[in-house]
């Protein structure tokens, strides 16, 4: 039989070195059954933990002070004189060995046999005071500036973030499953085109001539992708706009499919947020009544019954949005997909032949957010161009609008006359799906380096 690989035996260590770890760890994944009391391996194993100090509780001849590496915190002792050699304190990063054992109270502890320290902080005193309190206390400095300080003292912030990652790992894997193959779209672009959103414009030294921007979306370049052969693609990346602070830079999962319509796509999104929903319910971050929410089946309407506005190729865009404003505001407390969106919100949908000015496109809408979008996509290269040259016309004399967000996506029309496939595509907000299951309203909440502290867009 061959060896075992060098990957595998890392990983087998490092699992390995995790449950031991974990077995006498502090916390509800502590082992407290009558049998591990009676038969604990006590002062058998020796244990390696690195971690930052968050806590120390001084006794006459003992110190107990708590230890938190990536997972979990760990509580240790050591004689106080033993400690106070050491000479390390809270916020110091330390490496320690020590024997899984037992307080007096039967409290798993770790025993220290040696510790060194591997970095101090400066300004420990205040970042002592931070732990203390379990948050940041404001400096006045932006929100990126102190981040790290406020994830590492936080620790809702903290678990908020891991349901963020579990997420993330959820819908990759039920994409995967599904027969997606995973992209990178670039994020620099020469479209402004994105919508009906406003992008961010850039400078470059070498590309002086050409107008260059922040990518608004993902769309364009999966749907490409389509053309050039592939059957389903998807990417998860951030997109950035120049409107609301949330928006100046959020994480979307964006992908395209020939292989589903929009009615099969609807189900398999469903399928796929449910997924996520239920690969975090038990986390301490989430509200487990949120979980149970998006568990449930779909409820399906159109945005004619909803609003109970008429959809038509005259509508603007801002009076097509005021009418989902108060539907949306209400709550939405259980997950409803709302279908054929005006036509003018849509120029890269397909038309719906069955309904004058609507298009195939609709939304997921829970919690009063937004989370996602599934929409039957424009295939035809003339048809296409004849939606861009409607709505330039429809917004000409609105100056309101965003009129450069309505410039031809050249690249795109260029592609479609390749011939395209039927196709749908689909979007899921991260930000929001994240910000519903932990019940949250604030963008900064959920993001690990956000911008600025915003509340969430509607």
């Amino acid at each position: 039989m061959a060896p075992p690989s060098i990957a595998k035996y890392v990983m087998d260590s490092a699992t390995n070195r995790y449950h031991e770890a974990a077995t006498w760890s502090k916390g509800k994944n502590l082992k407290n059954s009558q049998a591990d009391r009676d038969h604990s391996p006590q002062g058998t194993l020796l244990t390696q933990l690195t971690g930052r100090i968050v806590a120390v509780r001084r006794m006459k001849h003992s110190t107990f002070f708590d230890v938190r590496n990536s997972q979990q915190e760990h509580q240790c002792l050591a004689g106080t004189s033993e400690y106070d050699g050491f000479g390390v304190g809270v916020a110091d990063i330390v490496k320690l060995h020590g024997r899984p054992s037992r307080s007096r109270t039967g409290d798993a502890v770790l025993e220290v046999d040696s510790l060194v320290c591997l970095s101090k902080p400066s300004g420990q005193e205040s970042l002592t005071d931070d732990f203390r309190a379990g948050a940041l206390r404001r400096t006045g400095r932006s929100v990126r500036q102190d981040r790290a300080r406020e994830i590492l003292v936080d620790s809702g912030l903290r678990e908020r973030l891991r349901v963020r990652i579990r997420v993330m790992r959820s819908i990759r894997q039920s994409l995967l499953e599904l027969g997606f193959d995973e992209i990178d779209i670039p994020v620099i672009v020469t479209s402004p085109f994105a919508g009906t959103a406003n992008l961010f414009r850039l400078n470059s030294a070498d590309l002086a001539s050409v107008d260059l921007y922040l990518r608004g979306s993902l769309e364009s370049h999966l749907k490409q992708l389509i053309v050039a052969g592939f059957e389903s693609a998807y990417c998860m990346g951030a997109s950035f706009r120049n409107e609301s602070a949330e928006l100046h830079e959020f994480l979307m999962v964006e992908g395209m499919s020939s292989r589903f319509d929009q009615s099969q796509l609807i189900d398999m999104v469903e399928q796929v947020i449910r997924g996520a929903a239920l690969s975090v319910r038990g986390f301490p971050a989430v509200a487990n009544n949120r979980v149970e929410a998006l568990a449930t089946p779909w409820r399906r309407d159109t945005f004619s019954a909803i609003t109970g506005a008429s959809a038509n190729e005259g509508a603007s865009v801002k009076r097509a949005y005021d009418a989902l404003r108060g539907p949306i505001s209400d709550g939405f407390r259980l997950p409803v997909f709302v279908d054929k969106f005006p036509a003018v919100l849509s120029p890269l949908a397909q038309r719906d032949e069955s309904l004058a000015g609507n298009a195939m496109r609709g939304y997921m809408f829970f919690s009063g957010l937004r989370i996602c979008e599934i929409v039957q996509e424009q295939a035809d290269a003339e048809e296409q161009r004849a939606v861009f040259e409607a709505q330039k016309l429809s917004i000409a004399g609105d100056s309101g609008a965003k009129k450069d967000s309505w410039a031809y996506d050249s690249e795109l029309l260029e592609a479609l006359k390749l011939g395209c496939p039927p196709l749908s595509g689909f979007g899921i907000h991260i930000n929001r799906l994240v910000a519903a299951l932990t019940d949250v309203r604030r963008v900064s909440d959920v993001v690990p380096f956000p911008l600025a502290s915003g509340l969430m867009a509607r």
